[in-house]
């Protein structure tokens, strides 16, 4: 009797669990397509995939990272206004609109040297761990977004990705055209840090 009463709690705690996880999954989801309707599964992942692995593939070293800063300021089409956004389903990261460095709120130095820090604080999934992740990812995105434009081509673009012992994907054309993002993203403590001061 005893061992049945603590299988069922196990049991409704592990189905519990799974809930939560679900749960937020779809408020990811939701949260991505309510400010960018036209997401494809590439974006989803994309932002799945740097609350997980962070800035750190775009800064191999910081000059290269200033630069390619610098270019993007450059840039003539600024239509974004989310001034950031959280990713995935932990928030780990946060994508900070680059308009706020263009228009001198954040200091340019200051976002690299929080890029840099950044990096060191992602929790870099191994491989086999990140795939078995976003599968579970996936299966809810099917479930709940099962008509979203050029699903079956970008899962294959993933696949192949992962097949190549990679695990980084670029936006969709679709969402570069139409959104017009520049952003880079930051740990949440320095987020927290930011808040008040910049927000």
């Amino acid at each position: 009797m005893k061992m049945s009463l603590a299988f069922i709690l196990l049991f409704l705690s592990l189905t519990t669990l799974a809930d939560d996880r679900e749960r937020k999954i779809k408020q990811f989801i939701d949260a991505e397509l309510k400010y960018y309707p036209g997401a494809r599964l590439a974006d989803l992942y994309k932002n799945y995939f740097q609350d997980a692995y962070g800035p750190g593939h775009l800064i191999p070293d910081t000059t290269h990272a200033g630069k390619y800063l610098d270019f993007e300021l450059k840039q003539p089409i600024w239509t974004d206004t989310l001034r950031y956004q959280k990713l995935g389903v932990n928030h780990d990261y946060y994508r900070i609109n680059l308009q706020l460095v263009k228009n001198g709120t954040i200091p340019r130095d200051t976002l690299l040297l929080a890029m840099v820090e950044s990096a060191t604080l992602a929790r870099n999934p191994d491989i086999e761990s990140w795939k078995k992740e976003w599968n579970e990812v996936l299966a809810v995105i099917k479930k709940v977004k099962p008509n979203l434009p050029g699903m079956e081509a970008d899962e294959k673009q993933i696949e192949q990705i992962f097949s190549k012992g990679d695990v980084v994907i670029h936006h969709s054309e679709y969402y570069k055209e139409t959104y017009h993002r520049h952003y880079r993203i930051v740990y949440r403590s320095v987020f927290e840090r930011w808040k008040g001061k910049y927000f």
